[in-house]
């Protein structure tokens, strides 16, 4: 694995490399960010605590939230959408008070990295287009991009020694296997590329997965700690949004 891209590695290790949101919430107690994401007080004491695999073994009906949400830092709180949007829709909320921030992709690509001061919409960053950004303060987050890479028309990947041996070959046979129209299953496919097929459906390619991991870096630097398999095996509380 790539140092570059460890942290998209390490998302979709929990089943989110096609579909990730996630805030980062400064200031406020875990309970108080779930209510400005529209949980009910009812909702609040229908709470739980539990870890990421017991709520994956949960059943949501399509129209509810579910957000995952715990201390990351003693200022910061983690939150993890897990169905629905309401972190995206509530980044202004949450930063009342404080400051908040947004990563987010689907497979239609990334969204901009958005970040909010005391209610204001202060930084759009685009994670894949260098220099990109707008808001009140475009350049609020320029302390904190040293090393990253926000380019997805990078090609340096191309020489990286990390880079898994037999990408490129298994790149140029899906090129010429969707030229042809050949499907999967008529295919002869080595043995040795069926992790590379897992990893092409959840998305991957190394300069998308740089410019994501950098994403979640950035946040990283901000909260003075990044998402890592210690939050994530740990137990936080999941709220369900309901209209």
């Amino acid at each position: 694995m790539r140092q570059s891209e460890r942290l998209w590695h390490l998302v979709r290790s929990y089943g989110m490399g096609e579909w990730f949101m996630a805030a980062w919430v400064e200031g406020l107690e875990v309970w108080e960010a779930a209510r400005r994401l529209g949980v009910s007080v009812a909702d609040v004491d229908d709470s739980v605590e539990c870890t990421w695999t017991d709520l994956l073994r949960e059943r949501y009906s399509d129209r509810e939230g579910v957000v995952w949400a715990g201390r990351l830092t003693a200022d910061w709180t983690q939150i993890i959408q897990v169905q629905g949007f309401e972190c995206e829709r509530a980044l202004r909320e949450l930063s009342f008070g404080g400051r908040a921030l947004l990563v987010g992709w689907d497979l239609n690509g990334p969204r901009d990295l958005e970040y909010a001061v005391n209610g204001e919409y202060v930084t759009g960053l685009s994670v894949t287009v260098p220099g990109k950004r707008w808001g009140s303060d475009p350049q609020a987050l320029d302390p904190y991009l040293q090393g990253l890479q926000f380019d997805w028309g990078d090609s340096s990947w191309e020489d990286d020694p990390d880079l898994p041996a037999g990408w490129l070959e298994y790149c140029a046979w899906e090129e010429a296997r969707l030229e042809s129209g050949e499907d999967y299953g008529e295919a002869e496919i080595p043995d040795e590329w069926q992790d590379f097929i897992g990893l092409a459906c959840n998305g991957y390619s190394p300069p998308l997965a740089t410019c994501l991991t950098s994403a979640l870096a950035l946040v990283g630097r901000v909260t003075g700690r990044e998402i890592d398999r210690e939050w994530m095996y740990g137990a936080h509380t999941r709220y369900v949004i309901r209209e």
